[in-house]
């Protein structure tokens, strides 16, 4: 009986670990195509400023000088909460979220602009360029 219930443990343990190589595995190919559909989905866009990218890496970006901003500009000229960038079907467009300088595209004031590559996007007295990820890291 000793030997029975041994045996029935290692089983089980093996099992188990079989198991969570398996969600281990599963989990991996999730996420490596899930980063491959993102990637043509968004384009592999970036913010550009004087040397520095923001990589775009999720379907809603928020900029501002807030530390809670996904892309966080130490400016006073920028508001805490400054505008969104959000993508829809495979198009990005940036929305002022009531801001006190408000958004510049091109030199024109906007309250919401669909974005297209090289545009020039102005917060406060920012400047930064909507343009294809250059730097591939992932």
């Amino acid at each position: 009986m000793y030997d029975n219930g041994l045996i029935f443990c290692a089983v089980t343990a093996a099992a188990l670990d079989l198991c969570i190589l398996i969600l281990i595995i599963a989990s991996y190919r999730e996420k490596s195509s899930s980063r491959k559909r993102w990637k043509s989905f968004s384009s592999d866009m970036e913010l550009f400023e004087n040397g520095r990218s923001y990589y775009l890496g999720c379907d809603e970006v928020l900029i501002g000088r807030h530390g809670s901003a996904d892309i966080r500009l130490h400016d006073m000229s920028v508001s805490r909460y400054h505008a969104i960038m959000t993508i829809t079907d495979g198009v990005w467009t940036i929305t002022d979220i009531g801001s006190k300088s408000g958004i510049y595209v091109n030199g024109r004031p906007v309250k919401q602009k669909k974005l297209h590559e090289n545009d020039i996007i102005t917060l406060g007295s920012r400047r930064l360029v909507f343009r294809k990820r250059r730097d591939k890291k992932k």
